[in-house]
């Protein structure tokens, strides 16, 4: 296997990818792509689509440059009834097509395959194996088993994996737990942020912006609207709360709908104005009961906000007792006690924003992005 040095020729396999249409879906891999391409690599995407879903979203093929770097991305369509367990197989094989025919028009030379998340790397391995391309795996499902609905034989596929970058010691613990890969091979690097985007800004300013009261105190919620997330657990924690009003942002979209009192936002806005809603919110509150590291934690951090979240394994590499309240999850009174005890203490406010910041300055997407390919290049 050739040394890899300078500019690379990456390949990436991912499930979805951001486009002109559809924004959101998977920004933490095009964050991830776009700060590769800012190095000066040459990026390649391969996401195949379900063409039932996703086929208004997207271009099929999408060029563009990042300073010296660019990103090619591949959008390949498949056919896909993902509720109806009998069309399983032909769904696979549907989709395993559309992936050989973006890989057809692959350019010859690619350095390194990279699979975004297990199921991706699986997916690319055939590809990467027959043009003896070393292939990463990056991890940061909340549940690795989802990966391999079908749990195929993976033996061959785990002795030709090279590198897997964790987004988190418990991801990192369930990949080897789960068989997929041994210690040596793996290293933690928590999610990261765009810090050019997400950033401290003047919360007098952005409430003016929203027309929000200067004096009120406000929780921020981000994340799908789900009984994992916990956004009802947040919206009684708020209702229980006693003495002055909690008022609240719960951004994301989803089956459930939050009905407390004093909700100045609900719903989805797009990446580029969430910076502005969070920076107008004193606290951050996300009882989530299972994550590989939480992207929108990272976000709020870097905008300032102390951080109440889960006391669980995948919230430690990034959240202590400098930056948030950890809590137990599915306790009502312990979220509205934190929500509680931040309110009415503007100094320990201060302080925990201040260790937000601190710890986020260090999770930026730039260097996230750099320590990655310093892995790559060691581990070849």
């Amino acid at each position: 296997m050739k040394r890899l040095t300078g500019r690379m020729r990456l390949l990436f396999f991912t499930q979805k990818y951001p486009g002109k249409h559809n924004t959101t879906d998977y920004i933490f891999v095009k964050q991830l792509v776009d700060a590769m391409a800012g190095l000066g690599h040459e990026c390649h995407v391969v996401a195949p689509y379900n063409i039932l879903h996703y086929m208004k979203y997207s271009k099929k093929h999408e060029v563009y440059q990042i300073g010296s770097g660019s990103v090619t991305v591949y959008r390949p369509y498949y056919l896909s009834f993902s509720d109806i367990k009998v069309f399983e197989k032909i769904a696979f094989a549907s989709k395993r097509n559309a992936i050989r025919k973006a890989i057809s028009r692959l350019p010859e030379g690619i350095d390194v395959a990279y699979g975004h998340f297990w199921r991706s790397a699986y997916e690319g391995y055939d590809y990467a194996r027959n043009h003896n391309i070393p292939l990463f795996v990056a991890t940061g499902e909340s549940n690795i088993l989802d990966s391999f609905p079908s749990k195929p034989d993976i033996t061959a596929f785990r002795e030709y994996v090279r590198g897997v970058i964790c987004v988190s010691t418990k991801n990192r613990e369930e990949s080897i737990s789960n068989g997929l890969t041994e210690d040596s091979k793996c290293v933690v690097l928590p999610n990261a942020v765009d810090n050019k985007l997400f950033r401290k800004l003047s919360r007098q300013e952005c409430r003016k912006t929203l027309k929000i009261s200067q004096s009120v105190f406000v929780v921020a919620y981000v994340g799908w609207f789900i009984e994992r997330k916990g956004v009802l657990r947040v919206s009684e924690a708020i209702s229980r709360a006693k003495g002055a009003t909690v008022y609240s942002l719960f951004i994301g979209d989803g089956e459930q709908t939050p009905k407390c009192n004093g909700i100045l936002f609900k719903g989805k806005v797009s990446h580029e104005k969430l910076p502005l809603l969070l920076n107008a919110a004193d606290v951050f509150v996300l009882p989530t009961r299972q994550e590989g590291c939480c992207n929108a934690i990272v976000e709020a951090m870097a905008c300032g906000l102390p951080i109440i979240s889960s006391d669980l394994p995948f919230n430690w590499d990034i959240l202590d007792d400098s930056n948030s309240l950890l809590i137990d999850p599915n306790s009502i009174e312990d979220i509205s006690t934190a929500i509680m005890t931040l309110r009415d203490d503007v100094i320990m406010r201060e302080r925990l924003g201040e260790g937000s910041l601190k710890k986020a300055s260090e999770l930026t997407i730039t260097k996230r992005a750099e320590s990655i390919v310093h892995f790559i290049k060691n581990s070849i």
